[in-house]
């Protein structure tokens, strides 16, 4: 199990958080933040753990236990939980393309 993929909670919902991904063609990470339509005040003990994005919208903890996203297989990241961060330029590399930098 990918221990970046985790459950956030923002304004009194959980989300789940991708691991990070470099872009292909600029120099940034990024992860993706994925709705449960959950509240936190329902699961406090979401927040934190780490799951696994599995097809048709669901998420599995280590132990097997399974939740499903917003809208299952429909839900649309939410963009202004998106996450985001630079890729220092290596020292000597000129180019960043197809995920990495180049000298």
């Amino acid at each position: 199990m990918r221990k970046e993929t985790e459950i956030i909670e923002r304004n009194g919902k959980l989300f789940i958080l991708d691991a990070w991904i470099s872009h292909f063609t600029k120099p940034i990470q990024y992860r993706t933040a994925w709705p449960t339509g959950l509240y936190t005040s329902d699961f406090p003990q979401f927040i934190g753990q780490h799951v696994k994005l599995e097809d048709y919208g669901v998420a599995r903890f280590a132990d097997g236990t399974l939740i499903g996203l917003e809208n299952r297989g429909e839900t649309r990241p939410v963009a202004e939980y998106c996450e985001e961060r630079p890729i220092p330029k290596p020292r000597g590399a000129r180019e960043y393309r197809n995920g990495q930098w180049y000298r």
